[in-house]
């Protein structure tokens, strides 16, 4: 089975996760900025900052609720890389497929590559194309009063790094064979404790180190735990 056939099938297994995830991500981001249009309207058919009015300090904040979309894309980050992490790695133990996808003419770097590499391709067409066009069309200044700043963006695409990341502590607690009660729960407990650390961080550098830090030493563990395992 050439690699080529093997990212195939491993497209097609991911494609309902990868269409899941989408339309919720578009149906809440819709939702969220089409109450933000409305909202701004009114408040513009409604102002009163005009010569001679009375203005109250609650008038001169405005409270934008764009920022409520980073926490759907969050979320559904982590869930994805979750389930995808059970589908490639948890679910072949549960089923007894290793055998028979290891026993193809095809080496074991092939079949790891393949599954990664469809893993990250799910998360960058699932989530990481649609956050692009929603933050283009909630940074125009024509659409709406306070514009997404680059900052923003950015912020959104750390999110879908920490699925990834989230993703290879799945796959690295379900490749390895201990125990629940030993060492079989690192992958998982790594990343959650990752994600307290990132979250302490107080600029986006130090949590784009930790988490290249993070995934360095993940996927180091997984093409060791996978070459040497005896399926």
């Amino acid at each position: 089975m050439r690699f080529s056939a093997l990212l195939r099938k491993e497209l097609r297994e991911c494609l309902p996760w990868l269409l899941l995830a989408m339309i919720i991500f578009i149906a809440a981001s819709s939702i969220i900025l089409r109450v933000e249009i409305l909202e701004e309207k009114i408040d513009s058919r409604m102002s009163r900052f005009s010569p001679g009015n009375v203005i109250g300090h609650h008038e001169l904040t405005y409270s934008s609720r764009i920022p409520v979309i980073g926490l759907w894309l969050f979320l559904l980050s982590i869930g994805l890389g979750l389930v995808l992490g059970v589908r490639q790695f948890w679910l072949p133990n549960f089923t007894g497929t290793w055998p028979f996808l290891l026993h193809r003419s095809v080496n074991k770097e092939t079949i790891l590559a393949a599954k990664l590499i469809a893993a990250i391709l799910t998360l960058v067409i699932s989530l990481g194309l649609t956050w692009v066009a929603i933050y283009w069309y909630a940074s125009r200044v024509e659409a709406f009063k306070v514009p997404l700043p680059f900052r923003v963006f950015f912020e959104g695409c750390i999110f879908i790094i920490m699925g990834f990341v989230i993703y290879l502590g799945t796959a690295l607690s379900g490749l390895s064979r201990a125990k629940w009660y030993t060492t079989k729960i690192f992958g998982i407990a790594f990343v959650v404790t990752l994600l307290f650390v990132i979250f302490a961080q107080l600029t986006l550098a130090g949590a784009v180190l930790i988490i290249t830090f993070s995934v360095v030493i993940l996927l180091s563990q997984i093409i060791h735990t996978f070459l040497l395992r005896e399926f």
